[in-house]
C-alpha cells in the first residue's frame, strides 16, 4: 500500500488524508517543459522559412502559385516560377456562444524564381512581402515585361506590377500604374486578370466598377462595352481553334479551324462550338466565317488548354468511365495535322482518373489543376500540387521536369 500524503490543516482539507502518488509538475516544471517545446517549434519554423532558403538558394520552396515562359534576347527560354513562401495555418477562435475557424499566415510572402529550365539553375530569387493570406496571383509575359497581377484579400490590396524580363528588376509598381490613368487616382479596390482576353478588370475605391485594362494595346476602357466596341473595329484576319461535339453535348469532340475577320470571331465566340461542324449554319449565323476540320482524331472530353496562330494543344481521355488516362495532343493549325501525341506514361501520374480509388480524381475536379503554356519551341505543362514539365514543341519530346 502506498504511503499516505498528508496535507496541512485548512478549511478544505482539515482532517483529510489522501492516498496515491503525487501528480503534475513541481514548481515551475510544467512551464519549463511547455516553454522548451514552444522554443523548439519557433526554431524549426525559423529554420524552415529563413535559414534553409538562405543556405539552399537553388532550392524551390513554397506552394506553387503560377509560372510563365519568358523568351530571352539570345533565343533561349527562361522559366519564372512564383510560390507562396508564407507560413499558413488554420486558427480557431472561441468566444462565448461562438467558434470561428479560418486560415491565417505568418511571414506572408512570395518567392519569384527565374530559372534556366535546362539546368534547373536559379538565376535570381525575388522576395515580395505581403500583409495577409495570398489567394491568387497571375504571372503574364507581354512585350518584354513580366506582369504580376495580385488579387485583393483581407489586408492585401490589389497589386499590378511589371518586371524587366531580362534582368528581373521591377520597372513599375501599383502606384506608377495608377498614375498613368487619372481615373484610378482614388486607388484600386479590386483586380481580376482574364486570360482569354488578356485583360485586367479593375475596381476603384471611389466606386468605379468594371474598368478594363488591355495588355494588347495598353489602354484603359470604361467598361466591357467600350472594350468590345474597340475590338469590333479590328477587321484583321484571325484564326481560332474550336472543339465541337459530334452531337449536341456529347463527349466525342472534333477539332475545327475557324477563320475570318477578328471582329466577327470575337462577336460570335460563344456560339462557335455549336456551329463549327456545320459550314452552312456557321456562315448563316455568323455572317460569313469559314470552318475547316483538322485532324480526324476524336477527342473524348477534350479541352483546348493552349492555342495560338501555330497550334492547338488538347488534353483528352483515352476512354470513358471511372478509370481513364489523359492524352496530350498538339495539332498544327496551318496544316490541320497532328504534330505529336503524348500518352499518359509520358505525363504526370496524377493526371490519371481513378474514381474508384478517389472520387476527387474525376475529370470535373482535376481539369482546372492543369495548365499549358507555349513560347517558341518550349511547351510547359503545369499540374497543381505536382510540378512543371518542359516539352519540345517541334517533336513532343520531354525535356525536363521540376517537382514543386
Amino acid at each position: 500500500m502506498e504511503p499516505p500524503i498528508s496535507y496541512p490543516e485548512s478549511d478544505s482539507y482539515k482532517g483529510q488524508t489522501v492516498y496515491g502518488k503525487k501528480r503534475g509538475c513541481a514548481g515551475l516544471g510544467c512551464f519549463g517543459i511547455v516553454g522548451a517545446i514552444i522554443v523548439i517549434v519557433i526554431i524549426v519554423i525559423i529554420g524552415y522559412f529563413f535559414a534553409i532558403p538562405a543556405l539552399m538558394p537553388n532550392k524551390i520552396s513554397g506552394d506553387f502559385l503560377d509560372a510563365v515562359i519568358v523568351p530571352s534576347k539570345d533565343g533561349s527560354q527562361k522559366l519564372w516560377i512564383l510560390t507562396d513562401g508564407s507560413f499558413n495555418f488554420i486558427k480557431t477562435t472561441k468566444s462565448p456562444g461562438r467558434t470561428s475557424t479560418g486560415r491565417e499566415c505568418y511571414f506572408c510572402k512570395t518567392w519569384t524564381y527565374i530559372i534556366d529550365p535546362e539546368t534547373e539553375n536559379v538565376e535570381k530569387k525575388i522576395k515580395t512581402p505581403y500583409e495577409d493570406i495570398i489567394t491568387q496571383i497571375d504571372l503574364v509575359y507581354h512585350s518584354g515585361k513580366v506582369w504580376e497581377f495580385t488579387r485583393e484579400y483581407g489586408e492585401n490590396e490589389p497589386r499590378i506590377e511589371a518586371f524587366d524580363s531580362e534582368t528581373g528588376e521591377k520597372v513599375m509598381d501599383t502606384k506608377e500604374f495608377m498614375r498613368k490613368f487619372p481615373v484610378l487616382a482614388a486607388g484600386l479596390a479590386g483586380s481580376y486578370y482574364d486570360e482569354k482576353d488578356n485583360t485586367v478588370k479593375l475596381k476603384t475605391k471611389d466606386g468605379r466598377d468594371n474598368l478594363i485594362y488591355s495588355l494588347e494595346d495598353g489602354k484603359l476602357y470604361n467598361d466591357f462595352k467600350d472594350f468590345r466596341e474597340a475590338m469590333m473595329r479590328d477587321s484583321s484576319k484571325f484564326v481560332i481553334s474550336v472543339l465541337s461535339s459530334e452531337s449536341s453535348s456529347g463527349p466525342r469532340k472534333k477539332l475545327y479551324k475557324i477563320a475570318g475577320p477578328k471582329s466577327k470571331i470575337l462577336d460570335n465566340k460563344s456560339s462557335l462550338e455549336s456551329y463549327a461542324g456545320n459550314q452552312k449554319s456557321l456562315q448563316f449565323f455568323t455572317g460569313g466565317l469559314s470552318s475547316e476540320p483538322m485532324t480526324d482524331r476524336v477527342f473524348l472530353e477534350g479541352i483546348i488548354y493552349h492555342q495560338d496562330s501555330d497550334c492547338a494543344i488538347v488534353i483528352h481521355l483515352d476512354q470513358l468511365g471511372k478509370k481513364s488516362n489523359r492524352i496530350m495532343t498538339s495539332v498544327d493549325v496551318k496544316t490541320g495535322k497532328e504534330k505529336w501525341t503524348l500518352e499518359q506514361d509520358k505525363l504526370f501520374d496524377d493526371m490519371k482518373i481513378d474514381e474508384e480509388d478517389d472520387a476527387f480524381s474525376s475529370l470535373f475536379f482535376t481539369k482546372d489543376n492543369i495548365e499549358v503554356k507555349r513560347s517558341g519551341n518550349l511547351v510547359v505543362l503545369q499540374l497543381k500540387g505536382e510540378g512543371i514539365m518542359g516539352i519540345d514543341y517541334s517533336t513532343g519530346k520531354k525535356l525536363w521536369e521540376i517537382d514543386i
